[in-house]
């Protein structure tokens, strides 16, 4: 293999990753409150996507600082993806779990931390929303169901009925998220990258 393909197989490797930084979004949900949407006016369900149509085989860990109502917190999420199964553990800064995930296609598999209530699948389509390709959001979010995207290589927006829901944009080693539906911003940061391609 040529040292330009190594090269451009890294770059796409690191791109990918920024892009899985999403996953440790779901340690988000722990802190939504109200949502800016009425009852009458709340969008349809995010959807859940194949571990299939997914991202190359990888191991991320990642540090996650949640901004919200000027306050800051920070976890630790471990993410396992493979075009099996999505496995995802979140931890505080002390090493306790937070969130087990895992999902196969068909079945979703979630465990939390005692007194601790998260919806894992709205967690997993934020992460996959961030993370899964272009045709693949395309193929699920249609247009005639109210959806809308805005997808570029530095940025991704998620819309329904002309109102901007998510908005994610890639910068250098981080990922900025702007939950406009849940009012948060979060920031990611990946610490470790592990190719698991055979």
């Amino acid at each position: 293999m040529s040292t330009i393909t190594k090269l451009s197989m890294s770059m796409l490797n690191l791109h990918r990753g920024l892009r899985s930084a999403s996953l440790s979004v779901c340690v988000l949900l722990l802190m939504t409150g109200c949502s800016v949407f009425s009852p009458s006016e709340r969008p349809a369900e995010m959807v859940l996507l194949q571990p299939a149509d997914g991202p190359l085989p990888v191991l991320l860990t990642q540090r996650v600082s949640l901004n919200k109502w000027g306050q800051q917190q920070q976890f630790i999420a471990i993410g396992r993806f493979t075009y099996q199964q999505t496995k995802l553990v979140a931890l505080l800064p002390t090493g306790q779990q937070l969130l087990y995930l895992e999902f196969d296609g068909e079945e979703l598999t979630q465990r939390t931390a005692p007194s601790v209530e998260l919806p894992g699948k709205e967690i997993l389509a934020l992460i996959q929303f961030a993370l899964w390709s272009d045709e693949a959001l395309h193929n699920s979010y249609r247009p005639e169901q109210g959806w809308a995207l805005e997808l570029t290589d530095r940025r991704r927006q998620l819309l329904y009925n002309d109102k901007v829901l998510l908005d994610v944009l890639y910068a250098k080693q981080q990922v900025i998220i702007d939950n406009q539906l849940k009012g948060y911003q979060v920031m990611i940061e990946t610490l470790e990258q592990k190719d698991l391609t055979p």
